[in-house]
């Protein structure tokens, strides 16, 4: 057994902003930054349960481009929309964790670099929100990723029997990539009572209206494998005063 004491990480983020407002109701920001990171922290997942360990990578980069449309108000709607590229890159060796075998060997010694769980080259999102009456609003939203890397070690058929076939499907193991994640959401609320400054509101939310599967990671070394919420439900009452 090795034991390494995990190091406090450190880091130097810089950011270019530029932003230009289109018309009185909409507005673009283009964002470009870097984030240059020591001793980069992060979990161990150990096979793939619920226990993790703190571990931190010799060191990590991560750079990307962000682009935003916005609209905050525009008569009866409120709209924004952004597109993403990212990339993200780290460095071995690593300390901490539980690592065993040939695996503890190589991860300690090795210097060589890997994508990390940032490394999302294509990220877009939207959502769209009408007020259709003063005490109803209603709204739609749409999320797109163009996958995590992978690193699995094994074949197709040893995936198959561990994961299944539902999961198995959703990667790409030619290009080492989980297949691109879709998610359409939506959103109602009603003012069912106001009194002044006084309101109470009903809300509901239906997440991932077309029930996809979408995997997260997959078999990640340090990340196992996380699967996005189904289609889901939720109904809240909030009161404002």
């Amino acid at each position: 057994v090795l034991r390494l004491p995990v190091q406090p990480s450190r880091g130097n983020f810089y950011e270019a902003s530029a932003a230009k407002a289109l018309s009185h109701a909409a507005r673009i920001d283009v964002t470009y930054f870097e984030r240059h990171m020591s001793d980069f922290a992060d979990d161990d997942v150990l096979l793939n349960t619920g226990v993790s360990f703190p571990i931190a990578f010799s060191s990590a980069e991560v750079r990307g481009t962000e682009v935003t449309f916005d609209v905050p108000h525009w008569k009866r709607l409120s709209a924004s929309a952004s597109y993403g590229w990212q990339r993200g890159t780290g460095r071995l060796p690593i300390t901490g964790g539980l690592f065993l075998g040939d695996e503890a060997t190589s991860l300690l010694t090795s210097t060589t670099e890997f994508p990390i769980t940032q490394d999302q080259r294509q990220t877009i999102r939207g959502r769209a929100a009408w007020q259709a009456a003063e005490a109803l609003w209603t709204a739609v939203a749409a999320s797109y990723g163009s996958g995590l890397p992978v690193e699995f070690d094994g074949t197709r058929a040893d995936a198959l029997a561990q994961y299944g076939q539902r999961i198995v499907d959703r990667v790409d193991f030619d290009n080492g990539r989980v297949r691109p994640s879709l998610s359409l959401d939506a959103a109602v609320g009603v003012v069912i009572a106001k009194s002044g400054a006084r309101r109470l509101t009903v809300q509901a939310d239906v997440r991932n209206l077309t029930d996809r599967l979408n995997v997260i990671n997959f078999a990640g070394l340090f990340s196992g494998t996380a699967i996005a919420t189904p289609r889901s439900v939720a109904v809240r009452l909030r009161a404002d005063w």
